[in-house]
């Protein structure tokens, strides 16, 4: 996906997808948050979640669908309309050619970006690495379900009175 003006001069979405593409009538950070939103999530919060991940890097990949494991993934800041973004799933080869890179594609077609190999494939390996991690811990359980095997633990409800004792976990934690 990348920016591309239409016949108005609105920046739009040009978006590939196989060896077909269309444009969309949103701008490519729009797009991005809007295919976000459809699964109860945002763009600010894939940012933050992929630098909590792989740490404070710019250009950071994004999870855009985490139960489908779509990560995608930008060769300059968002902000730039010239930003493409690419789905490492997608690429099949990188090629140097000078300071730039020619990207084959799984559907046969290749690009030249303005990014030196090198540059490219650890952007390229970076949403490769965030990809595995999301996919490791959506697949294990997370730091409470200490809680939830621990055996022979008074539970936080009283059965007598009704009444939650969150107070109890806290003892249990240290």
């Amino acid at each position: 996906m990348t920016g591309e003006y239409d016949q108005y001069g609105k920046l739009c979405a040009r978006v590939m997808i196989g060896s077909n593409t269309l444009l969309v009538d949103r701008k490519p950070v729009q797009l991005l948050d809007d295919t976000l939103n459809y699964i109860g999530f945002d763009l600010k919060g894939a940012v933050k979640g992929a630098k909590n991940i792989l740490g404070n890097r710019k250009r950071c990949p994004i999870m855009i669908n985490p139960y489908q494991g779509v990560c995608m993934f930008p060769t300059k800041s968002s902000r730039k309309e010239d930003c493409i973004w690419f789905n490492p799933e997608h690429i099949v080869n990188t090629i140097a050619r000078g300071t730039q890179t020619e990207v084959i594609l799984s559907n046969g077609l290749s690009m030249i970006v303005d990014s030196k190999i090198h540059i490219f494939n650890n952007k390229l390996q970076a949403a490769h690495q965030l990809k595995r991690i999301s996919r490791e811990r959506g697949n294990q359980p997370g730091p409470i379900s200490v809680f939830a095997t621990s055996k022979n633990r008074e539970l936080p409800f009283n059965t007598t009175t009704g009444k939650y004792n969150f107070g109890l976990l806290l003892e249990y934690k240290s």
